[in-house]
């Protein structure tokens, strides 16, 4: 009885020093590769240590001291901090929107670190990657702290998009993949969640040209997940409330917006294709898509911290 005591406050000791951004059922190595591709866009090559001490080196310009899990928590969590401020994912998100309305999450953050240095700056900067997100936070806002506020997504949130070509029942393809934009700012509370300028990749599930005796055209999308601006991946899709919005906005006279209106609920759709006839989703044509679940994300206003 005693050694099964014993056991159990051995594991509860384990748990509690594993940090609240790792995971237990995780390995070291599967979180030192995802940081690895934040940072670098790949997973490096090495043991493990010195792996992680060129992480460190290029963040803060020097090796970190503790055990390897609490190491690679503290990158993590100055890459992409969703229970905090945001980490350096946030700060450049925030800049690049500043700077074009647009973002590149999608590449590796030193990358885009560069990016924003020279179109700021005109040349890469010098010294570690902390010290340079900083200077570029004090440069671009005048403040290493800005107002942000964790809040919650909710379920159903409608999210305006455009895609950027054409989708074409007599011509798309499964697995056919088109990049969409959002086109008007997610805000909840008043912040700012997901901003216009977002892009993502929606993928061509299903597809039926229109044939004979009627038979209608039928383009199938999965519109995938899309970045907040601290990094969460909110899923999207059409259901009842997204389809009776685009219904509302009478796009669907002619057919570019059968195709979408053919992602809600069947029910819902039988009216709304022509008969016989390819459907085709034009390019820039502006309707709505919701979220599928709530998601806690970050929140900001376009302005930094209130000081007390």
């Amino acid at each position: 009885m005693r050694k099964s005591i014993a056991f159990t406050l051995c594991l509860l000791l384990v748990s509690a020093l594993i940090p609240s951004t790792l995971s237990a059922n995780v390995t070291p190595l599967a979180y030192l590769e995802m940081v690895e591709e934040l940072l670098y866009g790949q997973a490096q090559e090495g043991a493990l240590l010195e792996r992680i001490e060129k992480v460190e080196i290029d963040i803060y310009g020097e090796p970190q001291e503790g055990a390897v899990v609490m190491r690679i928590d503290r990158v993590l969590t100055f890459l992409q901090d969703q229970d905090g401020d945001g980490g350096l994912w946030l700060l450049l998100n925030l800049a690049e929107w500043g700077f074009s309305a647009t973002l590149s999450g999608e590449k590796p953050m030193v990358e885009r670190l560069r990016g924003l240095e020279l179109v700021l700056y005109g040349v890469e900067q010098s010294g570690n990657i902390s010290q340079r997100a900083e200077k570029l936070m004090m440069d671009v806002w005048g403040t290493t702290k800005l107002d942000v506020k964790r809040v919650n997504l909710p379920a159903q949130t409608l999210v305006k998009i455009a895609l950027t070509k054409t989708i074409d029942s007599a011509t798309a393809q499964v697995g056919d993949k088109v990049v969409y934009r959002i086109t008007e700012d997610v805000m909840v509370d008043g912040r700012v969640v997901i901003p216009a300028g977002t892009t993502s990749v929606a993928t061509v599930t299903e597809v039926t040209a229109a044939g004979r005796l009627g038979k209608d055209g039928r383009v199938l999308i999965d519109f995938g997940t899309v970045l907040a601006l601290d990094g969460t991946a909110v899923r999207l899709k059409v259901d009842e409330r997204a389809t009776e919005k685009n219904r509302s906005l009478e796009l669907a006279a002619g057919a570019s917006m059968a195709g979408i209106i053919l992602l809600g609920p069947v029910g819902l759709v039988g009216g709304y294709f022509v008969k016989g006839k390819d459907v085709q989703i034009e390019a820039n044509t502006q309707f709505y898509v919701e979220t599928e679940r709530a998601v806690p994300v970050l929140g900001f206003y376009f302005r930094p911290a209130l000081t007390p």
